[in-house]
């Protein structure tokens, strides 16, 4: 039997659209088993099926290693919220993968992991943080394996994550994203993205405040989010530093380097706001983890 846990994750950051993503201290745990057939427990019974991302993701990976499915029993413990924007979906491929290779007896390197899983997600912007753990910019090179340049973030920092009770299509939040941009936009966020991940790195607030202003996709976003200006204000006026929308929402980020703030925050938040889940979290650092019980 074994276990893994995979962080939750914040793609975008706000200003790195597609390109950014931070693993957080939010933890989906999944045991597997060799079994007679399969067995999903944990989860809503709609997803204990042959359908279930975690299940797909480890026959796919069966598949590429020209190993035949086998049965499993897989128990799903998770406390990262699905469709909210903090990579539910990409925990299920990740541990789906690397429970392929553990019992099978395969080894795989992270950079391998972020690869595969890249070809299930589409995309690397939360699978690699979720395998490196930290934050990550990554990009593909055109016929090339995902290149990931991974970011320390510092320990001071606290993101305030806050959670409405309701989901935000992915396919929606792409649909409102204008696909064409002026090159004074390309270049305000360049230099911003570079900023970010300097402040991210030195716990330095007002960087990240400054850099925090996206033209590409939270101008847009934001409209479908209900709640997205009054927790803003409420995040600004308790002291964080700015905010993001984490994903394509509809969970919402804020952060600050101050402890005592992020806890007074959070009860304001909880009162204004009690329709919405909140959490004090912090970068996880770990990535991904495989355990054999």
């Amino acid at each position: 039997m074994i276990r893994i846990s995979v962080p939750a994750t914040s793609a975008n950051l706000g200003i790195g659209y597609d390109t950014l993503g931070m693993a957080v201290s939010l933890y989906s745990h999944f045991t597997f088993e060799r079994a007679e057939k399969l067995t999903i427990t944990g989860c809503p019974e709609e997803f204990q099926n042959e359908d279930n991302l975690v299940y797909v993701s480890l026959v796919d990976a069966l598949a590429e290693w020209g190993e035949k499915p086998f049965g499993v029993a897989i128990d799903i413990q998770t406390d990262v919220p699905v469709a909210r924007g903090l990579g539910s979906s990409s925990t299920c491929v990740v541990a789906g993968i690397m429970a392929a290779a553990a019992l099978t007896g395969h080894t795989v390197t992270r950079e391998e992991l972020v690869a595969m899983a890249t070809r299930v997600e589409g995309h690397p912007d939360n699978v690699a943080p979720a395998i490196l753990g930290a934050a990550v910019c990554s990009f593909t090179p055109e016929g090339q394996l995902p290149r990931c340049l991974r970011y320390d973030v510092s320990s001071r920092l606290r993101f305030l994550t806050i959670i409405p009770p309701y989901e935000v299509h992915t396919a929606d939040a792409r649909k409102v994203v204008p696909q064409q941009v002026a090159l004074s936009t390309a270049v305000w966020q360049m230099g911003r993205i570079a900023g970010l991940t300097r402040g991210l790195e030195t716990g330095d607030t007002a960087l990240i405040a400054a850099a925090n202003d996206d033209r590409i996709q939270e101008p847009y976003r934001r409209a479908l989010i209900p709640d997205y200006d009054a927790i803003r204000e409420t995040c600004l006026e308790g002291g964080a530093a700015t905010m993001w929308i984490s994903g394509s929402g509809s969970t919402l980020m804020a952060v600050t380097d101050d402890t005592i703030v992020a806890k007074f925050l959070q009860v304001r938040l909880q009162e204004r706001f009690p329709q919405c889940a909140t959490h004090i979290l912090t970068c996880d650092t770990e990535g991904a983890q495989i355990e054999y019980l």
